[in-house]
């Protein structure tokens, strides 16, 4: 192994396998809640009570291989395929033919995402638009429609759907540089939706925030990114 491929490996097994994990406080009502870090996620509620890690699957991604793995120390217990920016395919291993979780697609009315959240032999949940729920400025909900990243900064809300239509959960968004994190994703998940599927839709919209971003005028001088670091407001 040669030296510059070592110390690669060694910054991704410090980045996935849990080093210097925060978790964060979460919304009441939360049965689930994952949080970005620098290029990396935390479940912050996992049914364990301490945190898991998502980040790369692996340090050289071959083709067809996952995109993301969610890990408990070094234990892999899900893998995540992105389909473009149409949705997550979830797995218990790294390989295509590994048992399945479920899968999460993504439908826009008028620009603006909703999620179909499908476990794996369950009934599909069908999510509202993300509407936004903290009375400041930027679109009224989360969309494609946003022309500047200040747009997207804020909270957002979903009902999930059973399919007769009946409430039976809710996904939430909170979004800017103030917040615990820049990006944080909360949810009740409706019984049949394990956290593994949870993370799938969260890395979906985590997909969407980057892909809205990236299509946004980005009004902060210099900073060619998406937002990855805050500064909570004590």
């Amino acid at each position: 192994m040669s030296k510059p491929l070592s110390i690669a490996l060694v910054v991704l097994l410090l980045t996935t396998l849990g080093c210097g994990v925060h978790p964060i406080p979460i919304e009441s009502g939360a049965t689930f809640a994952m949080h970005q870090e620098n290029r990396r996620f935390v479940v912050d509620k996992p049914i364990t009570g301490s945190p898991d890690v998502v980040g790369p699957a692996s340090l050289l991604r071959g083709p067809g291989g996952p995109a993301w793995a969610l890990r408990r120390g070094d234990e892999i217990l899900a893998a995540y395929w992105m389909v473009g920016d149409m949705g997550t395919i979830a797995r218990r291993g790294e390989r295509n033919g590994d048992p399945s979780i479920g899968e999460v697609h993504a439908s826009w009315d008028e620009n603006q995402i909703r999620l179909h959240v499908e476990p794996a032999g369950g009934p599909v949940f069908v999510s509202d638009v993300f509407a936004r729920t903290d009375g400041g400025g930027g679109t009224a909900s989360l969309s494609r429609a946003a022309q500047t990243v200040l747009d997207v900064r804020g909270r957002f809300r979903a009902a999930l759907r059973d399919p007769a239509g009946k409430e039976v959960g809710w996904l939430g968004l909170r979004i800017g540089p103030y917040e615990a994190a820049p990006r944080i994703y909360e949810g009740s998940l409706p019984t049949g939706v394990d956290e593994q599927l949870g993370v799938a839709a969260a890395l979906s919209l985590s997909n969407e925030i980057d892909w809205i971003e990236g299509h946004t005028v980005n009004v902060y001088q210099g900073d060619r990114g998406p937002l990855i670091q805050s500064v909570p407001m004590r």
